[in-house]
């Protein structure tokens, strides 16, 4: 009977009940999707680093017409990385198959450590550059 008060008092939401992850999730671990656009001569290295050492140069996703939240979410629930994936991943980004642009792509988790402090990790899963595509090796084909 509260909850039937409190929901139907307040447009279907009572933030214990969220529908929205900033309240109902709030201490559990999420992820997100970043790109970076590295220059043609920089090696890749494909292991987990901070925010403040992400090489080469920020990249706007929303300047080619890709949705943030879209592309989080094909990151962070792709669980196989074959060719298939990361062509479709690739077609997000490149309409002219005359781009040179390399860009790679990270997954980007957060959580609160014990000390409610917010960790940030950010782990390069797939590289996009003319003609040749490649997948972080640690991931699974």
């Amino acid at each position: 009977m509260a909850y039937a008060l409190l929901v139907g008092f307040n447009l279907g939401e009572f933030w214990p009940f969220s529908i929205y992850p900033m309240f109902s999730q709030g201490a559990n671990p999420w992820s997100r999707a970043l790109v970076r656009e590295m220059p043609p001569q920089d090696s890749i290295r494909w292991g987990t680093t901070d925010l403040e050492n992400l090489p080469g140069a920020p990249f706007s996703v929303t300047s080619v017409g890709v949705d943030p939240i879209d592309l989080a979410n094909f990151v962070s629930k792709t669980k196989s990385w074959n060719t298939t994936r990361i062509e479709a991943l690739r077609n997000m980004f490149f309409v002219d198959s005359d781009d040179q642009r390399r860009l790679l792509v990270f997954k980007v988790q957060g959580r609160l450590s014990e000390s409610d402090e917010v960790l940030l990790t950010a782990t390069p899963y797939v590289l996009l550059s003319p003609g040749n595509n490649k997948a972080n090796p640690s991931l699974r084909p």
